[in-house]
């Protein structure tokens, strides 16, 4: 992407800080959150895996068809990227998330799943969500897996979750665990709630 096309989007939605090393570092918490591999991202968006990596690591700029389709794999609108979204004091901002300043993230679709960020980096080893999945929200029929260690908290609602084969059923006040690489998938257990879960993720430096 031009200069000038960074800063046209930016002085449309606001945003103060539209640099190649911001909208990287928020592409990569977005794909990371998705626990979507770089490949699977390069895949899905139609964009080589080496440029793509670049534009994570900030050394590319990416063009406005790149944002778009990367948008639309990640399931924001393309002025999120140029959008600061954390609110709060000055002093507070890196350690910080007020309720009102949350970022949403809404997952592909027919999922009907949605993650309120909590963290305030970006782009730390930790990233900590709130997960809601409406009434038939699921992961899929297919289970997958990635490298990072995940926990949850079940806030309200009951969920089906699949570990390596193994079946449960959590309430509310249950809490689990998930190590690296296993096997997963999840679903909302309840034809008339959502299912909402305090959701963390520990990444390895290598995703």
């Amino acid at each position: 992407m031009e200069d000038a096309d960074l800063t046209t989007m930016a002085e449309t939605s606001g945003e103060v800080d539209a640099t190649p090393e911001m909208i990287g570092s928020k592409i990569r918490m977005l794909r990371r959150s998705l626990s979507l591999s770089l490949q699977a991202l390069s895949d899905r968006a139609g964009i080589s895996i080496g440029l793509l990596s670049q534009i994570e690591r900030g050394i590319s700029a990416p063009s406005l068809k790149n944002l778009v389709s990367l948008s639309s794999v990640l399931g924001i609108r393309t002025s999120w990227f140029f959008e600061d979204g954390q609110g709060g004091e000055e002093g507070e901002r890196d350690l910080i998330v007020r309720r009102e300043s949350r970022r949403t993230i809404t997952m592909a679709s027919g999922t009907n799943m949605s993650k309120e960020l909590l963290s305030p980096s970006r782009d730390g080893p930790l990233q900590m969500f709130i997960l809601r999945l409406e009434p038939g929200g699921s992961t899929g029929e297919e289970p997958y897996s990635h490298s990072a260690e995940v926990g949850g908290y079940v806030v309200s609602g009951r969920l089906n979750l699949w570990l390596n084969g193994r079946s449960f059923v959590l309430r509310d006040g249950d809490s689990f665990s998930i190590p690296p690489n296993c096997l997963r998938k999840y679903a909302n257990a309840d034809a008339s709630q959502a299912v909402e879960l305090v959701w963390s993720i520990a990444y390895p430096d290598r995703m």
